[in-house]
């Protein structure tokens, strides 16, 4: 039985190395057959590796000369360098224009909500709240300009209508607790 046993592992062996001949000739006979092909690939291939990470490096470069000249005119609002700076990257220059305060100038739909709520909170009016929850692009901020509509309503005894502005605040804010206390406790000042 051993000698028997000791062929046939040897066969297999012997026919698992035939199989791996076979598939390395298919494999060089492939390579010969595309050989430009599989070279121009891979050249492809680490033109646009080395590209990308050459793109990559240039764009974080810039926004950290921009975020460094943002800075900068944050300081002294009269350095014109740092102006033109960011000037080339419109999203901080839209954060520059809002943060000195000159809205209309702004171009930036994040930003314009923001403004739009600004605005809305100094009012503090029924009016001005209730424009900015029913414009469909303001987004963002909903949450405490329904808060100080809640106030509102319930100064004016309007209870019914402060628990329905209740129920539209995101169930996760934390305005959702103060309303409920605002609610319970009707404490208005």
């Amino acid at each position: 039985m051993g000698i028997k046993d000791e062929i046939k592992r040897d066969t297999e062996e012997l026919k698992q190395d035939e199989e791996l001949l076979v598939k390395v000739f298919k494999l060089e006979k492939f390579v010969k057959k595309y050989k430009k092909q599989i070279i121009l690939t891979v050249v492809i291939l680490a033109a646009y590796l080395i590209g990308y990470n050459i793109y990559t490096y240039i764009q974080k470069q810039n926004l950290i000369k921009a975020n460094n000249a943002f800075e900068t005119l944050l300081q002294n609002p009269n350095d014109k360098k740092a102006l033109e700076i960011v000037k080339k990257d419109k999203k901080l220059y839209n954060l520059y224009l809002f943060n000195k305060g000159e809205y209309s100038k702004v171009n930036s739909k994040s930003l314009e909500a923001l403004k739009a709520y600004e605005i809305a909170m100094q009012k503090g009016t029924k009016e001005s709240l209730e424009g900015y929850l029913l414009n469909p692009s303001y987004k963002i901020l909903k949450n405490p300009v329904r808060f100080a509509l809640m106030k509102i309503y319930l100064e004016e005894h309007n209870r019914k209508k402060a628990k329905e502005v209740f129920n539209n605040i995101n169930p996760n804010s934390k305005f959702k607790a103060l309303g409920a206390y605002l609610l319970h406790y009707g404490i208005v000042k």
